[in-house]
């Protein structure tokens, strides 16, 4: 054999063993870790006494998925409950056909879930995966979370009123941003939960904040190439973490769940917000925030139109 046939094989064999390696790690090693990430965001049209909110955020769960079973959801429900939120978010896809697939009882879910616990309340969203089959409804009602369906729900703070909207899951039900959250009182501040972030440029500019999941921050993410599979007719602009667009605040977690077998690069992560006023601290203002770098997704918007009316025509959840 030729030196250089030698050195092909050397670098084929050890190719193979680096994909064996990379793979054992991806589906054993990093779904194990979970990380609770801490942010302060100082936020436009934000009440001053609101000043130090704690909000918890978690979003992308996936029931009986590769990542999550009962056991993983009890530690979430732990580590949450240990940062003593003044509110907890649920951003949607806990999985219907995941839960059913799994044989994951509903109702176990439910009373591991009714023991999150926060100083105002426990909000929530549906996703793309909680629609059909109809079953993450009951399961959220069960565990007494409130569930916001193109909805809202106000609060008194420091007598300062705090209005948290929900939106419908923007795949299935197309909602308008601006057609929910249609005024704004001037002492009034504003929170919106919307499963995809997609949505966020026709936010009004009166919201503080968006939260939202969906991405799992690419599934894979690789230095240079980015997050790999970003379902976004924007590309990875709103890939993860914190964005900031023309003084409009967003906020992506990449999850702790996936919906398919590989999760590389993106720790699962339970995300805790501390929201101040930029009234307060303006010399924290941001205007835009860097653009991510990477290459954009395999689905461009048309790409990503087609999928979804495709798995509508078939009836298959999604």
């Amino acid at each position: 054999m030729t030196n250089f046939k030698i050195v092909i094989k050397r670098i084929f064999i050890t190719a193979l063993i680096l994909i064996f390696i990379l793979g054992i790690y991806s589906l054993f090693i990093e779904q194990s870790f979970l990380r609770v990430k801490h942010e302060k965001l100082y936020l436009p049209n934000y009440s001053p006494e609101l000043n130090g909110l704690k909000v918890a955020i978690i979003s992308d769960i996936h029931i009986g998925g590769q990542f999550t079973g009962l056991k993983k959801l009890k530690r979430y429900t732990k580590e949450i409950n240990a940062q003593s939120p003044d509110f907890i978010f649920f951003l949607g896809d806990l999985d219907s056909l995941g839960i059913i697939k799994s044989k994951t009882n509903k109702n176990e879910i439910s009373s591991i879930l009714s023991k999150l616990n926060a100083k105002y309340g426990v909000i929530s969203v549906l996703g793309n995966h909680d629609i059909s089959p109809d079953i993450v409804k009951p399961i959220l009602l069960n565990a007494n979370i409130s569930l916001l369906e193109d909805e809202k729900l106000t609060y008194t703070i420091n007598n300062k009123p705090l209005t948290i909207y929900g939106l419908k899951d923007m795949w299935h039900f197309h909602p308008e941003p601006k057609e929910v959250v249609k005024v704004k009182n001037s002492e009034e501040t504003i929170i919106l939960l919307s499963h995809n972030p997609d949505l966020f440029p026709e936010v009004p500019d009166f919201v503080s904040l968006t939260l939202s999941g969906h991405l799992h921050g690419g599934q894979v993410y690789l230095p240079i190439l980015g997050g790999i599979f970003t379902p976004s007719i924007w590309g990875q602009r709103y890939n993860k973490g914190y964005i900031v667009e023309n003084n409009k605040h967003i906020y992506v977690t990449s999850g702790v769940g996936g919906s398919v077998i590989l999760r590389f690069g993106i720790l699962p992560e339970i995300v805790i917000l501390e929201l101040y006023s930029l009234d307060s601290f303006p010399e924290k203002r941001i205007e835009n925030t860097p653009e991510l770098k990477g290459i954009q997704h395999s689905l461009n918007s048309i790409g990503l139109s087609v999928y979804i009316k495709i798995m509508r025509l078939l009836n298959i959840p999604f």
